[in-house]
């Protein structure tokens, strides 16, 4: 049984949605624990790790082959958690941030194109227009 559940914590989408719960819940709930000010709060953990972290979800999702619809997880559980379930941003910022989310792990998804089978060929221009057998 244990072997089970270690086996599940390592499969990698299992860990992302771990990293995921932590900067949605964790992270704006030590933040609220610590009394930080809004702007710190909005700065360090919403800009910055929410921010880099989709742009590195989003990545990932490109290079591992999965189904583009796990773009969506991550604004998901922000706007759920943080935003209707506790409180803890303003429903503006919910809504801004989880539509940042999406559109950041959307840019590293379609902006990685270097594994595309047609990234090298020749443009040909106004189609084959010479061409003699």
């Amino acid at each position: 049984m244990m072997q089970k559940i270690k086996v599940f914590f390592q499969t990698y989408i299992v860990q992302q949605v771990l990293v995921i719960f932590l900067l949605a819940y964790f992270l704006p709930q030590l933040g609220s624990w610590l009394d930080w000010r809004d702007l710190n709060l909005i700065i360090w953990i919403y800009f910055l790790l929410n921010g880099g972290y989709a742009l590195y979800f989003g990545w990932q999702v490109r290079q591992r082959g999965l189904m583009p619809a796990w773009l969506l997880l991550q604004p998901l559980v922000f706007a759920g958690l943080t935003t209707f379930l506790l409180d803890l941003v303003s429903v503006q910022y919910g809504y801004y941030f989880s539509a940042m989310y999406l559109i950041l792990s959307l840019f590293t998804f379609f902006s990685d194109t270097r594994d595309d089978p047609d990234e090298n060929m020749i443009p040909v221009e106004n189609g084959f227009q010479d061409l003699k057998d």
